[in-house]
């Protein structure tokens, strides 16, 4: 038993490793964060939902909430490889996690495209998952007015059409037949 002394976990050998005290300050700056881009991107996915197209409320909250929660998680890898006060070997770079947020969504985006022969299907809902993305990370890098401005443009130019189209009492155009 003397040999597998070292699978023992106790309370010593964990404390170096995990740091179990996180300020309330932490938790309520994650939680503004993650409910910011919660209540944006619920917002945009129940536009999406009232005009019937793929990409509802769950999925845009979903996608919104993972863009803010890597942006909030590279700014804290970030911060503590900078205040960790040694040189270290590993170069850290904001901008990675953003560009990764941004060709991870392009999957999902492209998901929701659908092509046949002349007509093109789910774009302005590919786009709107990009900006829901966009707006998530704006929320978790605590950059709230961009997220907000971009919000704001993002549903009145999903909101035009409707507009317009209530104004003139015009219907709506028919796709192009396959």
């Amino acid at each position: 038993m003397q040999a597998l002394s070292f699978l023992v976990i106790s309370p010593q050998t964990t404390k170096p490793l995990i740091d179990w005290s996180v300020p309330w300050m932490e938790v309520a700056d994650i939680a503004i964060k993650l409910g910011l881009a919660t209540v944006l991107a619920a917002l945009l996915g129940w536009e999406r939902g009232r005009a019937d197209k793929p990409a509802g409320i769950r999925t845009m909250i979903l996608i919104s909430i993972g863009a803010a929660t890597f942006a909030i998680l590279g700014t804290r890898v970030i911060g503590q490889d900078m205040t960790s006060g040694a040189e270290s070997i590993i170069r850290a770079d904001p901008t990675r996690v953003l560009s990764y947020i941004i060709s991870g969504v392009g999957f999902v985006g492209a998901g929701a495209i659908l092509h046949s022969k002349k007509a093109v299907k789910g774009l302005t809902t590919a786009a709107s998952i990009w900006v829901v993305a966009a707006i998530g990370a704006a929320c978790g890098l605590g950059e709230y007015a961009v997220a907000l401005v971009v919000f704001t443009v993002a549903f009145v130019s999903l909101w035009i059409p409707w507009v317009y189209y209530e104004i003139t009492d015009a219907d709506l155009p028919e796709p192009p037949k396959p």
